[in-house]
């Protein structure tokens, strides 16, 4: 029976670029920012766990029950922190990577080796040992490609849908529903409770407001928060109407006009859901995005209390 010859330094080598290449797409695929150093940390972490194929006295970290800890482990090394939502749709990337690279690698592997002889078994780790590397090298080139050109396609059909959400709003004895989406990016809060803060096109909810509140801003404008609450009066104090200052492209030290509803709900894959305290900032533009929706909301206003 022939024998191979496994060098480990190769072994950690392969298995350092391959983390380094999947915990890249990972963070193309989430579309979140990631250091460097915590990249090569991460994928060296891994590289090794790979080396406990060689150690009998640590060989049970070769468990699934080890191999889910130690894939975990390097997601948090490279991402870390992020909120619950995000770092499960990132760890489900990370499997989705690593699957679809590991096959993409010994595909190609077989595609380049043509010779069987001496049975399936021999041929196969003839084929691994001949072009290992080069599958690796052309697997890595097809998933830079894939990880530049395909992540914002692929974020549209697997991760949006996992962020929809339906948001019902209610305020001085009116309700409305309306389409949102989850928001990892939304960070505000406001600066005299600490609340989180749902960012709300004004037109969805104008039918909600007071009067008052409505020709206020339609005298001013959305964009126009100070001038608003001067005209209310007060249905400042009756509405805990406040200002909430953001940052976006184009504005700085800008301010919405927030106010904090009477009930909020969350329903997501039918489940309805109370949200915590938050304020519902309005905003004057349409907001856009990969799916339609009205309203973003900070993953924090989720629980596990369910509504009913």
């Amino acid at each position: 029976m022939p024998t191979y010859v496994v060098y480990v330094d190769q072994v950690f080598v392969g298995s350092l670029v391959m983390n380094l290449m999947i915990l890249w797409v990972t963070a193309k695929l989430g579309g979140v920012s990631y250091s460097r150093v915590r990249l090569l940390g991460g994928a060296a972490l891994g590289a090794l766990y790979s080396l406990a194929l060689f150690f009998p006295p640590v060989a049970y970290l070769l468990t699934p029950g080890g191999k889910f800890l130690v894939s975990v482990i390097m997601v948090a090394a490279v991402f870390w922190p992020r909120p619950p939502v995000k770092a499960l749709v990132l760890l489900g990337y990370f499997y989705l990577v690593t699957f679809a690279l590991g096959g993409t690698v010994q595909g190609i592997i077989n595609f380049l080796h043509g010779n069987y002889s001496g049975g399936p078994v021999a041929g196969v780790m003839r084929a691994v040992d001949a072009y290992l590397w080069y599958g690796i090298l052309l697997a890595l080139a097809l998933y830079w490609f894939l990880g530049r050109i395909a992540p914002a396609q692929i974020r549209k059909r697997l991760l949006l849908p996992l962020l929809q959400v339906q948001l019902v709003v209610g305020f001085r004895g009116r309700r409305t529903s309306l389409p949102a989406m989850l928001d990892t990016g939304n960070s505000l809060t406001d600066p005299v409770t600490g609340d989180p803060v749902i960012v709300a096109e004004y037109q969805s909810l104008q039918h909600l407001l007071p009067e008052r509140v409505r020709l206020a801003v339609e005298k001013h404008g959305p964009e126009r928060a100070a001038d608003i609450l001067g005209d209310l009066g007060p249905d400042i104090a009756t509405g805990h109407f406040r200002l909430i200052p953001y940052r976006s492209v184009g504005r700085e030290n800008a301010w919405l006009v927030g106010f904090r509803p009477d009930a909020l709900e969350l329903i997501q894959n039918g489940r309805a859901q109370k949200g915590g305290p938050a304020v519902v900032a309005l905003c004057g533009d349409r907001l856009r995005g990969d799916i339609p929706c009205s309203a973003l909301v900070p993953p924090t206003l989720l629980d596990n209390r369910l509504a009913g």
